[in-house]
């Protein structure tokens, strides 16, 4: 059974950096360090605790935020390891939420990378209190000296080193607190900051009076939970130098689960239970797993609890305490503590459950809408129901994607963060139903309009022998603000009132397959002004026809044009980079609005075209270094140029000849 710790105790700490910098490896040192692992896995080898999926193993890299609990002395620090590659941001979105506080990791040898600067505004915009770890100390080309002077110009003065690096690459053999050193000049400037954010410690300081080592210690845990200072510790993972000190630290002065604060729910063991789920595994076996935040009061096994997000009653089982892949069964989860839960079937990420008497709902997480679309297609038909279900348990886990079949195109369509991302999901499906499928071009929900004026008549005639079909109308076509627009204007009964529904019902169904593309048509007006029938072999059908050959021939004539979906679109990207942003928006036929300024980055307004914007997205993230951002939502449909829709219109003709 799992053991249980006050929320004093608990340290929910989200590990974040560049791919590569040792988030994954890091785990490893700790484990092994507090005797939880005899043995240290590694990433390559496919036997780290965190990195279990076969996905994971296959690509080695950190595919999804595993949780691993760490013991040491008298404290828990649940450790949420994130993925590094920017494609998997609803792992960290999902991590980020739950975490007290964050671990930085950042390569001694290589400094400030982009995943460092993109960490560093997640927790910038949340004011969550962090740490940052130098790691690689003792490879080829570390300088400690040259990252910190980094860390200074991207994050400010609050960046403070706490534990120093003994010697540099080659040399590096080990850690001095600073803390323990009062003569250290890093001591000094250690003291000054804290300063800065206690009244009475800044009243001693500038009298120049004595700050004894416990209230500097006060002090510091205070400006680390208020994130008004930053410390950065050097280690070297590979050689576990500096573990055991970053595990004190953290201990000592990270913030406890207690202090985090939602919707006014204070983190209180006592208090009526709360929690809500921040991720979610469908496994094939298991069924549904919930790793769930306990935010207040005590979470116990076979409980009663009321799906606040849902307004239904449900009820527990088991619960465990995660461990990597293992799952470790406990009688109780207590306020601030993570967990799991299996097979309650109301349970989805984001919902919040707490008792019975005490409702609350708690903000969900904010996903990442998808940026980048693709068609989904099977070689065997037979595949396609396991294909769908892969798809939506995949959807369940991460809400970073989107998963429908479009209604006009009739596709299979697929939403996610980029190339990296589509092609775990695709590899999942198949590791896991044995089924396969692969990636085509999104298709474009076009549809046609006309420009133009048409007079025209359809005639339907029809002799076989026995009743004939007849019918006769006459149809000016022109151009509408509505998407279809009928005017009955027949005078003297050339077309018989009961046939004119049928005449219009004949447009509304020809309307769905217009003349240039066999897309919809909008924006028509169709005005039926004369016509003629038999009085035998006219009927409802006839007229239908008629209706269907009029509007053929008139679309013909009255100058028809393709129409596309145009995307409204906001990009945000470091200012360095809004000249490439321009470049690339005016390249896939986009046009710039509004721009603004916030902080060092630029929040750029666009219209992009559908069909073009996934191409824009990964040409900005080339770009970029992946610092782009996206949102984008439909504005409008606008008229396709004419070299681009010869080239539609032609690749459509060519299809339907084959």
């Amino acid at each position: 059974m799992g053991k249980s710790y006050l929320p004093s105790n608990i340290r929910n700490v989200v590990l974040l950096g560049h791919q590569g910098v040792g988030k994954t490896s890091l785990i490893e040192s700790l484990l092994f360090i507090t005797n939880k692992i005899t043995k240290k896995g590694h990433i390559t080898e496919g036997t780290t605790v965190s990195d279990y999926t076969k996905e994971e193993k296959k690509a080695h890299i950190s595919i999804y935020t595993s949780v691993v609990p760490v013991e040491y002395q008298d404290y828990k620090i649940n450790v949420l390891d994130t993925p590094g590659f920017f494609d998997y941001i609803g792992e960290v979105q999902s991590a980020l939420k739950v975490a007290s506080c964050a671990l930085i990791l950042v390569d001694a040898t290589k400094g400030v990378e982009v995943g460092t600067k993109k960490a560093w505004k997640e927790i910038k915009k949340r004011n969550l209190p962090a740490m940052i770890l130098v790691n690689k100390c003792e490879k080829e080309n570390a300088n400690f000296d040259k990252v910190m002077g980094q860390l200074k110009e991207l994050m400010g003065a609050k960046v403070a080193p706490v534990i120093l690096p003994q010697g540099m690459a080659a040399s590096f053999n080990g850690v001095v607190n600073v803390l323990d050193d009062s003569t250290n000049d890093s001591y000094a400037q250690i003291v000054e900051q804290v300063s800065n954010y206690d009244d009475a410690l800044m009243e001693k300081f500038l009298m120049e009076e004595e700050i004894t080592p416990d209230e500097i210690k006060k002090g510091l845990k205070v400006a680390i939970a208020g994130a008004n200072m930053i410390p950065v510790a050097a280690c070297s993972i590979r050689q576990d130098i500096g573990i055991t000190n970053i595990l004190d630290f953290i201990c000592q002065y990270l913030p406890s689960a207690e202090t985090k604060v939602e919707n006014n729910i204070k983190v209180d063991v006592n208090a009526p239970f709360s929690a809500q789920v921040f991720k979610t595994i469908v496994d094939p076996f298991v069924g549904k797993i919930s790793y769930v935040l306990v935010h207040s009061g005590v979470l116990k096994r076979d409980q009663v609890i009321f799906n606040s997000s849902k307004q239904v009653k449900d009820k527990l089982g088991l619960i465990y305490t995660p461990f990597g892949k293992d799952q470790i069964e406990t009688s109780e989860l207590v306020a601030g503590d993570i967990g799991i839960v299996t097979k309650v079937s109301s349970l989805e990420t984001n919902d919040s459950f707490c008792d019975m008497n005490s409702e609350i709902v708690f903000d969900p997480i904010a996903f990442p809408q998808p940026i980048v679309f693709y068609g989904i297609a099977v070689n065997n038909k037979n595949d396609d129901a396991k294909v769908g279900e892969g798809l939506k348990k995949a959807a369940a886990e991460d809400l970073s994607i989107s998963v429908e079949r479009n209604a006009e195109t009739k596709q299979l369509v697929v939403g996610c963060q980029g190339q990296l991302h589509i092609d775990t999901i695709i590899d999942k499906i198949k590791s896991t139903y044995n089924v396969t499928c692969f990636t085509e071009d999104a298709k474009v929900p076009y549809k046609e309009t006309i420009k133009g004026f048409a007079d025209v008549e359809g005639r339907h005639k029809k002799q076989s022998g026995g009743a004939g079909q007849f019918g006769v109308v006459r149809i000016k076509f022109e151009p509408t603000d509505k998407d279809f627009e009928f005017v009955n204007d027949v005078f003297g009964g050339a077309v018989p009132t009961n046939f004119i529904p049928a005449v219009e019902k004949g447009l509304i169904e020809a309307c769905k397959t217009g003349v240039l593309t066999g897309n919809p048509v909008v924006g028509l007006k169709a005005t039926l002004y004369d016509g003629s029938y038999h009085p035998v072999d006219s009927n409802e059908l006839s007229f239908k026809i008629a209706a269907n050959l009029a509007f053929k021939e008139g679309c013909k004539k009255a100058k028809p044009v393709l129409l596309e979906p145009i995307l409204s679109v906001t990009i945000t990207v470091p200012s360095d980079y809004v000249g490439d942003v321009m470049s690339s928006i005016s390249k896939f036929r986009g046009t710039v609005g509004e721009m603004e300024s916030v902080d060092d980055e630029q929040i750029i307004s666009a219209f992009i075209p559908q069909i073009e914007f996934s191409k824009c997205v990964i040409d900005l993230k080339t770009l970029t270094q992946a610092q782009a951002s996206f949102t984008s939502s439909f504005a409008r449909y606008a008229e396709v140029p004419l070299a681009t829709a010869e080239k539609v219109i032609a690749a459509y003709k060519a299809n339907q000849s084959e």
